[in-house]
């Protein structure tokens, strides 16, 4: 009897972690790697390349949107922006550029001092340019991003530049990703 109701806690209890979404997802438009388009409007639905995906709430501050092999992760930062990134089974995972975003309505608390809240949602700070970069490689060479090795971002004249390589078999290939001195990306070559 005993483990009959902590197995119905423990059930009821999990089924609450990962619940059908229906408000707090912000508005925004986002671009991953991989010619993947996201669009969400305020509260839901979310729409990844035209196609409505089934949306997961796992707290009030994270969602997963789910359309086939492509599952995208919606991180709702404390001044109520989203941080988008993406996973593809089989071909890679990312992180995506906000390209308009309406932001949460609700109040956040303050974030500690060393934050920066001035970053622009559709720019990528330095320190996420490597991740950034990795994706981008994945979608251009076709190599899953856990074979890429990528090098910290460092500024050369007017731009930001990540250094990469994977091995595809002949021999290892290298690769750079530039990006300008405001954080967009400009290409991967």
């Amino acid at each position: 009897m005993r483990s009959t109701i902590a197995t119905g806690m423990l059930v009821g209890i999990l089924a609450g972690f990962a619940t059908e979404a229906k408000a707090e997802v912000p508005f925004f438009n986002a671009t991953c790697p991989g010619r993947i388009e996201v669009h969400a409007d305020q509260g839901g639905p979310v729409f990844i390349n035209g196609s409505q995906a089934r949306l997961k709430r796992f707290s009030s501050d994270y969602y997963e949107a789910s359309q086939g092999r492509t599952t995208i992760s919606i991180s709702v930062n404390r001044d109520g922006s989203p941080s988008i990134s993406y996973t593809r089974r089989g071909a890679g995972n990312g992180v995506c550029r906000v390209t308009s975003a309406g932001g949460n309505t609700r109040p956040r608390p303050e974030r500690p001092p060393q934050y920066d809240d001035t970053q622009q949602p559709d720019r990528v700070d330095a320190r996420m340019m490597p991740r950034f970069c990795q994706g981008e490689a994945s979608a251009a060479f076709g190599v899953r991003p856990n074979r890429i090795t990528v090098n910290m971002a460092f500024r050369s004249g007017r731009y930001y530049w990540v250094q990469g390589n994977y091995d595809g078999g002949r021999g290892v290939t290298f690769f750079n990703c530039r990006f300008d001195l405001r954080g967009n990306f400009i290409d991967v070559r």
